[in-house]
């Protein structure tokens, strides 16, 4: 006689009848999707199961620290500096990448190859307490260029046509150009290390690299503000030597500031 418990299919035992990745809801945040491949809550694509290669592809989109269109905006961004800035601000933002983002890369790459050629440091043979710290502080100086662009294209070019923001965002481009050609400048100290040619590198760099920095933002002016320099070629000269002038005034008093704060913290 056949025992009916032991015939009887096990409940628990059956496969599960609803595929979670088939339901109508963000997977994100919950939100109806009504279909569409995108929430439109949160703006994530629909879920569904992983493979492999789903895995890999996700792993790759979060990791990556340069994306495509950082590639595609670093390639113009060299020779067309202005016209980028203008065409983010006039609406192209998913042609080119954040600027404050690829300013803060190109800041973070500078200072990790100034510490590995030991640009800054070079005749520095009292590198302890107070010029250690010292140092740390100095090493941010090159950004203070930023709000001397701001400044002169503010003061040069006014706010009529472009706001306050969008002149900042002139001035995070042309500065990535900057910074990046000073990145180019620091690779024959990777590729040598000679400490003996740091410093006679670091005081010729003061001179040539302030006429590439002059050159970058004359043309970013020019192609920002579609300048014809049969007619404007005095005020890109004026905005340039405000540039100077601002920038030489920054420096000063962010020299000052810090020497103050390290005597403080030294008394």
């Amino acid at each position: 006689m056949t025992d009916p418990e032991r015939t009887a299919p096990r409940v628990d035992a059956a496969p599960p009848t609803t595929d979670w990745a088939a339901r109508d809801a963000c997977r994100n945040c919950g939100a109806a999707r009504g279909g569409a491949p995108y929430c439109g809550q949160c703006g994530q694509k629909a879920a569904h199961r992983l493979g492999l290669g789903d895995l890999r592809r996700e792993t790759w989109e979060k990791w990556r620290l340069f994306e495509l269109s950082v590639a595609r905006t670093a390639g113009r961004l060299l020779l067309r500096p202005g016209t980028v800035a203008r065409e983010y601000v006039e609406g192209a933002r998913g042609r080119h990448v954040h600027p404050l983002k690829l300013l803060l890369v190109c800041v973070a790459l500078l200072l990790l190859v100034l510490d590995t050629t030991g640009f800054l440091r070079a005749g520095d043979d009292a590198y302890l307490g107070a010029m250690a710290m010292m140092q740390r502080y100095a090493n941010w100086t090159f950004t203070l260029g930023i709000f001397a662009v701001v400044a002169s294209s503010v003061l040069v070019f006014g706010r009529r046509r472009y706001n306050l923001v969008e002149h900042l965002v002139l001035a995070a481009y042309a500065y990535a150009v900057i910074i990046g050609l000073n990145l180019v400048n620091q690779l024959p100290l990777l590729v040598m290390r000679d400490p003996t040619l740091v410093l006679p590198w670091r005081e010729a760099a003061k001179w040539y690299m302030y006429a590439v920095k002059g050159v970058v933002l004359a043309l970013a002016f020019r192609q920002f503000f579609e300048l014809d320099l049969r007619r404007d070629a005095w005020r890109l000269a004026l905005a340039l030597a405000v540039f100077v002038a601002v920038d030489w005034l920054l420096r000063r008093a962010y020299a000052h500031l810090i020497v103050a704060i390290v005597h403080a913290r030294t008394v």
